[in-house]
């Protein structure tokens, strides 16, 4: 890869099963000396995206999968729970928050219907993000 493009990488996960889905699609593509900024986001009640400190028990059995399967010594892991309102809107704030070089994710599995009433978070974060947005395709679908 790119050394300064995926120099540190935005990697946002959902859930332990979105965290697995996520960590093998990514896993082949990574190379030595690569930050992932592992991120978690959960609603928070404020206007302004903010960093937790702490990670709460879910984000932190999401975390613990995610490393679980990707866990490299030549690889620098960031853990990174926001609180926010709307995801899309905390994954862009992330970007400048955390000097992230790429976004790389997995899509959800959302219906036609969800995805009306979501407005498309996946194709909001393309297109608003600072930086390049990798999707790789969820290989447990």
């Amino acid at each position: 890869m790119n050394d300064e493009l995926f120099e540190r990488i935005l990697v946002p996960i959902a859930s332990p099963e979105d965290a697995e889905a996520t960590a093998r699609a990514i896993r082949p593509h990574l190379d030595a000396g690569t930050t992932l900024i592992v991120t978690h986001v959960t609603r928070g009640t404020d206007p302004e995206t903010t960093i937790k400190t702490g990670r709460d028990q879910f984000a932190g059995a999401t975390y613990e999968t995610f490393s679980d399967i990707l866990y490299r010594r030549d690889l620098e892991f960031e853990w990174v729970t926001l609180e926010a309102r709307e995801v899309t809107e905390a994954l862009v704030d992330a970007v400048e928050m955390t000097a992230a070089t790429v976004v790389a994710f997995t899509p959800r599995d959302m219906d036609t219907w969800k995805q009306t009433l979501a407005g498309d978070p996946g194709n909001r974060l393309i297109r608003e993000a600072a930086v390049p947005v990798m999707v790789f395709p969820n290989q447990q679908s």
